[in-house]
């Protein structure tokens, strides 16, 4: 009875997955892996808009952002897009960054653009993105950082 019982449930789970990335998504989570390494949220409007935050770690301090993005079809390939945007950033760096003088943590605040490729897998709730996040920070150490790139895989719901 209860063997019976898990079978049903994870034939429906299964069929939930399957209906889900068939239909379109709105959102998307997942894990960053570059500066910042984080976690990344997107929220989609339509198919060309959408709002991303990412919450991440670098120099030993916190770090976050959210951009409004712009996604265009590539024509390349079914599920590729290119995609440019911008927002603001919050964080701090510790003392460890090379651009903090002194012991203590630096509070930042600034201006991110962002412009990369995105993947969205046909058959599976999954995508793949890769980005170039150039950041001015003109509160607390003010520089222009324009080393950030990053690989982002996401669970599409």
């Amino acid at each position: 009875m209860i063997r019976k019982t898990i079978i049903y449930i994870l034939i429906g789970f299964l069929l939930q997955i399957s209906n889900t990335y068939a239909q379109d998504h709105k959102n998307a989570i997942g894990i960053r892996a570059g500066l910042p390494v984080g976690i990344t949220y997107k929220h989609f409007f339509d198919t060309h808009s959408s709002l991303e935050a990412i919450i991440g770690t670098r120099w030993k301090g916190l770090s976050s952002s959210v951009k409004y993005e712009y996604h265009i079809e590539t024509n390349l390939y079914p599920g590729l897009q290119w995609y440019v945007g911008s927002g603001a950033a919050l964080g701090y760096y510790n003392n460890n960054s090379p651009w903090v003088i002194g012991t203590d943590h630096r509070l930042i605040f600034g201006a991110e653009a962002i412009i990369g490729i995105n993947y969205n897998f046909e058959n599976a709730p999954m995508n793949l993105s890769f980005d170039w996040t150039p950041l001015f920070n003109f509160i607390g150490y003010v520089d222009f950082d324009f080393l950030q790139f990053a690989l982002s895989v996401r669970y599409l719901f």
